[in-house]
């Protein structure tokens, strides 16, 4: 089975987060963190993977909650990017286009 691989640049605080998907099935997503961040290698440990009704919505997911839990910061990327690796790796973001456009981007204007 084919995975994605999503990677986090958290400049601000100077951690890198690597994201691995892998779909095993019913929709369901298997997901591996590499990371330099304590907060993040919690994350991982709570976070090993999330059904469909867990990344289609905002309320209620468990990748939002357990990012809490595990001490992150609302301004943390990662679980984002963990929405991001999911709708990936199940067909519900381009993997073509996904790869033209190489990165999403967050600008500090002032």
């Amino acid at each position: 089975m084919m995975t994605s691989k999503v990677k986090v640049d958290m400049t601000l605080c100077s951690h890198e987060t690597t994201i691995e998907s892998k779909d095993i099935g019913d929709g369901t997503v298997e997901l591996k963190f590499e990371s330099d961040c304590d907060d993040v290698k919690h994350y991982a440990k709570l976070l090993r993977s999330a059904a469909p009704e867990e990344y289609s919505k905002i309320k209620g997911s468990k990748i939002i909650e357990l990012a809490e839990e595990a001490g992150m910061t609302p301004t943390c990327l990662v679980p984002v990017a963990v929405f991001n690796a999911c709708w990936l790796e199940t067909g519900m973001i381009s993997k073509n286009l996904a790869k033209q456009m190489e990165s999403l981007c967050i600008r500090f204007i002032e």
